[in-house]
């Protein structure tokens, strides 16, 4: 049974303040461009924060390689996001993880991010959290989701957790949000901003494929059960 979508705007969640949590620079425009969009022009958006470092997407032959790469992708993330909100004024935070070697959880380094995000969500006050779905196939997407409900839990606050998904298939969720569309035009200009995904600009590596860069003009939120939300 496929659960009908209800507009971001007649839901409870319309007046929300929304922090996203992106797990690379460029997630947040292929899983949230119009989300980011529609919540920055109406003053809703508190944050957007990317988990990794970005430095497993092309090899790395030096340190200094890596640095200039984990540059490179941090640039992009800002330049990206600015696309998205216009004029809003939200800056990027970045959680700096080691691409694709994900922190368990109850770890020191893990402890560390999920007391930063829960800070950050009571100091904001911050409504609902926007999060890569739990059954995406990349490790770093199902991480952010577990960084979302350890760091919701440890803010003290009520705070709803939405999936969204760039990779894998749509969440089963009982509750479906779609936001408002935002011109294709605007989305494609904020991808062109990862130019080390889209290009050979950092040498052999990681490329968004073709089909993956055709992205709607509005995005699907699920609701994640207050009963799955328990780490």
């Amino acid at each position: 049974m496929v659960t009908q979508a209800t507009p971001l705007a007649q839901s409870p969640w319309r007046d929300a303040r929304w922090l996203v949590l992106a797990p690379h620079a460029d997630d947040e425009t292929l899983g949230t461009g119009a989300l980011i969009a529609d919540t920055a022009s109406r003053d809703r958006l508190a944050g957007v924060v990317f988990l990794t470092d970005g430095s497993g997407s092309h090899a790395c032959d030096t340190r200094a390689d890596t640095t200039a790469l984990v540059r490179r992708r941090r640039h992009e993330a800002a330049r990206a996001l600015s696309r998205l909100i216009a004029h809003a004024n939200v800056q990027p935070a970045f959680l700096d993880w080691r691409d694709a070697h994900p922190y368990p959880p109850h770890t020191a380094d893990f402890s560390r991010s999920v007391r930063r995000i829960a800070a950050m969500l009571r100091r904001e006050r911050i409504d609902a959290i926007a999060t890569t779905a739990a059954g995406e196939p990349h490790c770093d997407h199902a991480a952010c989701f577990t960084l979302a409900v350890h760091a919701a839990r440890a803010a003290r606050r009520s705070v709803s957790i939405f999936e969204y998904a760039v990779w894998g298939e749509r969440p089963a969720a009982t509750r479906v949000l779609r936001t408002r569309s935002m011109p294709p035009a605007s989305r494609t200009a904020a991808l062109r901003a990862h130019r080390s995904q889209l290009t050979g600009l950092m040498g052999e590596g990681f490329r968004l494929p073709r089909a993956q860069q055709r992205m709607p003009a509005t995005d699907l939120l699920y609701l994640v059960r207050p009963d799955a939300t328990r780490p």
